[in-house]
C-alpha cells in the first residue's frame, strides 16, 4: 500500500530546468574568464548535479578554487533574478493531478532546488497548490555528501513520516534519482521529462517509466492493491 509519493522537482514538474541552470553556471564562469572545453565543462557540471551551486562550481573551477566566492555572489545573481526563473515552463495537467493525489497520498518533495526560488517564486508562478506536507532540499544539508543520489534525503523524509520504504514511491528524472530510490529501497518511478530517455532508464532497472508526471496514476493505484 502506498501512503507517500515524493517527488524530485526541476524536469519533473517545471521544464527547461536543466537548461537554466546550466546557462547560469556556465555564464558564471564566462563572466570570471574562464573557458572550458564544452564536453569537460558538461561533464563536470553533470558530475555535481543536484548538489547546491557551491559545489557545482567547485568542481568546474578546480583549477582556480580561489575564484569560487566571487563564482557564488556571481550566479546567485542570476539565479535569484530572471536567467533561471525565466526558462521554465510547468507540465500541463500537473496541478490537477496534485489535487487529485493530495485525496489519497501524503505528498512531499526531494529535491537540489533552492527552496526560496522554489517556494516565492517558482510555485507562486505556476499557480501549485499547498498541498506539500514537506519540501527538503539540499541546500538544508551540511554534508555535500549526503545530497543525491546518497539516500539520506528519502531516509529522512521517511523518518518524519513515520513510512517504510514500501510504502513510498519516489518520482524522479535523473540517474542520480533512481540511485537514490534504490539506495533508500524506495520504488523509483522515471519521468521522461529530463535527464533519461527510456532506454537509459531501463538500463538502470526501472520498472515504471512514464512520459510525464501526469501519468503516475495508474502506477499508484498498481502498487496499492
Amino acid at each position: 500500500m502506498i501512503k507517500l509519493v515524493i517527488f524530485d522537482w526541476d524536469d519533473v514538474f517545471t521544464l527547461n530546468a536543466k537548461d537554466g541552470y546550466i546557462k547560469c553556471l556556465h555564464d558564471t564562469i564566462v563572466d570570471l574568464g574562464v573557458h572550458l572545453d564544452p564536453e569537460e565543462e558538461h561533464r563536470r557540471i553533470l558530475s555535481k548535479w543536484s548538489q547546491p551551486h557551491r559545489e557545482e562550481l567547485r568542481a568546474l573551477l578546480q583549477e582556480q578554487p580561489e575564484l569560487l566566492d566571487q563564482a557564488c555572489d556571481l550566479y546567485e545573481e542570476k539565479f535569484f533574478g530572471d536567467t533561471f526563473v525565466g526558462a521554465l515552463e510547468f507540465v500541463d495537467g500537473a496541478n490537477e493531478l496534485l489535487l487529485r493525489l493530495k485525496e489519497n497520498y501524503t505528498m512531499a518533495i526531494a529535491t537540489g532546488a533552492h527552496p526560496v526560488i522554489l517556494r516565492e517564486r517558482v510555485m507562486p508562478k505556476f499557480n501549485v497548490p499547498d498541498v506539500f506536507s514537506q519540501i527538503f532540499s539540499a541546500y538544508e544539508i551540511d554534508d555535500p555528501e549526503k545530497c543525491k543520489p546518497h539516500p539520506y534525503m528519502l531516509e529522512e523524509i521517511l523518518r518524519v513520516h513515520g513510512c517504510k520504504p514500501e510504502e513510498a514511491v519516489f518520482v524522479g528524472d535523473a540517474k542520480t534519482d533512481v540511485q537514490m530510490g534504490f539506495d533508500a529501497d524506495v520504488t523509483p518511478i522515471v519521468v521522461l521529462s529530463g535527464h533519461l530517455n527510456r532506454e537509459q532508464a531501463e538500463e538502470l532497472g526501472v520498472k515504471y517509466i512514464v512520459d510525464d508526471v501526469t501519468k503516475i496514476e495508474p502506477i499508484l493505484e498498481e502498487l496499492s492493491n
